[in-house]
């Protein structure tokens, strides 16, 4: 007969290791073919962009080149069933512009500027499950402001004083893209998302394209 201290370890181990067993079995990420609807759910998210711009071309051969470069920002969304949901996106970051002569000589080496953009986009999740692949189009704008480093002087109240130039556009934009989206947990979801946008500049020849890249953390409710 076995001392009764060594069954009630023993039925105490036993009893730990189920508890641990129980824990750990509700502590898994759900399977990603898991089903899942998203009917009639909001979110909110947070995203990070990756943006590479072709060159645009103007009048008299002159090119403006734009750094790749990256924006943030955050977004919104509802879902209007398991596979359709309607999104607003905002994003803001720095760019660098330079512009090039029909000889290939950069007229201004380099300039400073700002984006901010919005779109409007329609999201097709292609299964009701936790990890889908994603088709999106959508409009929006982007707003493109550069600080030209021109200064001249103007007579004011107290002597002259300085100005810097600035020049600002907002063009009309569209966009297309695919990726996947993965609702990792029933509240917490990423995407990662690829894909290109088009808009023309004020005066342009061409219409830009832009290839972009996406990474999206959020939360639906």
């Amino acid at each position: 007969m076995k001392p009764r201290f060594f069954m009630s370890a023993q039925a105490f181990g036993w009893g730990l290791w189920l508890g641990a067993s129980v824990f750990c079995t509700h502590a898994q990420i759900p399977y990603a073919t898991e089903p899942f609807s998203r009917q009639n759910k909001f979110e909110v998210y947070g995203l990070g962009q990756y943006l590479h711009s072709d060159d645009t071309k103007f009048p008299g051969g002159v090119t403006m080149k734009m750094d790749d470069t990256g924006l943030g920002g955050a977004g919104f969304a509802y879902h209007f069933n398991d596979f359709l949901s309607l999104r607003a996106d905002f994003m803001f970051g720095p760019a660098t512009l330079h512009t090039v002569g029909s000889d290939g000589t950069e007229l201004n080496p380099s300039e400073s500027a700002f984006l901010q953009t919005g779109r409007f986009n329609l999201d097709y999740n292609m299964i009701n499950r936790r990890l889908t692949p994603v088709l999106t189009a959508g409009i929006g704008y982007q707003y493109l402001e550069i600080d030209t480093d021109q200064s001249y002087a103007v007579p004011g109240p107290y002597g002259w004083y300085y100005v810097t130039d600035y020049y600002y556009e907002t063009d009309f934009t569209w966009n297309v893209g695919a990726g996947f989206r993965w609702n990792v947990t029933d509240n917490f979801f990423i995407k990662v998302m690829g894909g290109a946008q088009w808009l023309q500049y004020e005066g342009a020849d061409n219409i830009t394209t832009q290839i972009e890249g996406f990474f999206v953390i959020g939360w639906m409710f």
